[in-house]
């Protein structure tokens, strides 16, 4: 059986005043920032080319639907691409 690492083991970083996160928190937090961002050019990006007066709200509403979870952000990207005009 695998034993879990001490706490003093694992490698921390300080990256504000009394925020403390592991390596691989930092890691994940990095690839959510860059899938929030990639995913918000890419859907204004998108909206704009099939011409839909609401680009913009796609491109920047899509992103912020992840403060109410990943789970719901991706759901709204389906939701889009059910909507939107087929060329």
């Amino acid at each position: 059986m695998l034993e879990s690492p001490s706490i003093v083991q694992v490698t921390t970083y300080e990256i504000l005043p009394g925020v403390v996160v592991a390596r691989d928190e930092l890691w994940l937090l990095l690839a959510l920032l860059v899938l929030w961002a990639t995913l918000g050019r890419w859907l204004y990006r998108d909206a704009t080319s099939h011409g839909s007066e609401w680009a913009w709200q796609w491109g920047f509403g899509t992103p912020l639907a992840v403060i109410a979870g990943l789970d719901v952000m991706l759901l709204v990207v389906v939701i889009y691409l059910l909507l939107r005009d087929s060329e």
